[in-house]
């Protein structure tokens, strides 16, 4: 039987065929014609030629059968689960991952947390995740990233993980412990006063932008019954029982240190975050041991220049050593 000819195919056939969905090579082997012939044909009659992503979207939409061919990964039915574990994970995304077009991503300078967001990832889906450079872990899964984007965790702490949170004081404290890591800072400021210098400030700042989320985290610090007071830069944990409770039960994980956008600036800057916390601790300690006269003057009563206050502060933080938080990582 002769081959048909290009000749005497209309060309109308390919228009149809194409825009119902049929690739070029589909049209091409139906039609018996080679490929280069019906592509001429489709330009010539003013056809837009799809790109290969175009074409690859139609294809999967006329062959559902082959989408999962394309998946790296299969979400399971335990996955799926709001876990203790996948709690935690999504609080890192909180506060410093993003989800953007299937990738799933976490940046810190810190190595510990880092390692824990990977092992949150390994926890809840059984997937390792890979380095874009030394501060970047990230797992690429359209199946993940929408798992995780369901709970639109950017936007804020959805009901059922407040709920569940709530119901435990054992996780709550444990990703609040995620949040003061990576969002967490210890204040501890220096001032002049009518007689002497002394420490003005004393307090934990747990940054945040976002204002329902700021109220959530009051909600969950008060559930451990730590006060917390909403700020415009986050919330504050300020009096002294609240300091207490939140290094008792709350914390900085050991090693997570003090790090500004520009390095080397601030009194504090690569200080360890619980060794610091523990300082404040040790001033109200010192208070009691020496007396409470008007503005700390029973601690630095003594202390005529800034120097002098932070000599203090560094000899008692030396004392307290590096790495005295516990960590629940």
């Amino acid at each position: 039987m002769a081959q048909a000819t290009f000749e005497e195919i209309k060309a109308a056939d390919c228009v149809r065929m194409y825009n119902q969905g049929y690739s070029i090579a589909e049209i091409a082997q139906a039609l018996a014609l080679t490929y280069t012939p019906i592509r001429n044909a489709l330009i010539k009659s003013g056809v837009k030629l799809r790109t290969k992503k175009e074409a690859a979207k139609i294809m999967i939409n006329r062959h559902p059968e082959w989408r999962n061919q394309f998946l790296k990964y299969r979400l399971n039915a335990k996955s799926r689960e709001l876990s203790d574990s996948k709690i935690k994970l999504l609080f890192l995304i909180l506060t410093e991952g993003c989800i953007h077009k299937g990738k799933v991503q976490f940046t810190n300078n810190e190595p510990l947390l880092r390692n824990y967001f990977s092992t949150q990832m390994k926890e809840v889906y059984g997937i390792s995740t890979k380095k874009t450079s030394e501060i970047v872990e990230y797992i690429n899964s359209r199946e993940i990233a929408e798992d995780l984007m369901a709970y639109n965790i950017k936007t804020s702490i959805p009901a059922e993980i407040m709920n569940a949170l709530l119901k435990s004081p054992k996780l709550t404290r444990e990703v609040l412990r995620i949040f003061a890591d990576t969002e967490g800072a210890v204040i501890i400021s220096v001032r002049k006063a009518p007689r002497n210098f002394t420490v003005a400030d004393r307090r934990v700042v747990l940054a945040c932008t976002n204002q329902k989320v700021k109220y959530q985290l009051v909600e969950l610090l008060s559930s451990i019954r730590i006060v917390g007071h909403v700020g415009s830069v986050g919330v504050s944990i300020l009096d002294q029982n609240s300091l207490r409770g939140f290094e008792r039960h709350v914390g900085f994980s050991p090693g997570v240190r003090v790090v500004r956008k520009k390095a080397g600036h601030g009194l504090w800057y690569h200080f360890e975050k619980a060794s610091l916390l523990k300082l404040i601790i040790r001033i109200y300690d010192e208070q009691k041991i020496r007396g409470n006269r008007g503005a700390h003057l029973g601690v630095f009563m003594n202390c005529r220049t800034k120097e002098q206050v932070i000599k203090m502060l560094n000899s008692w933080y030396t004392e307290g050593g590096i790495g005295l938080g516990t960590s629940n990582f």
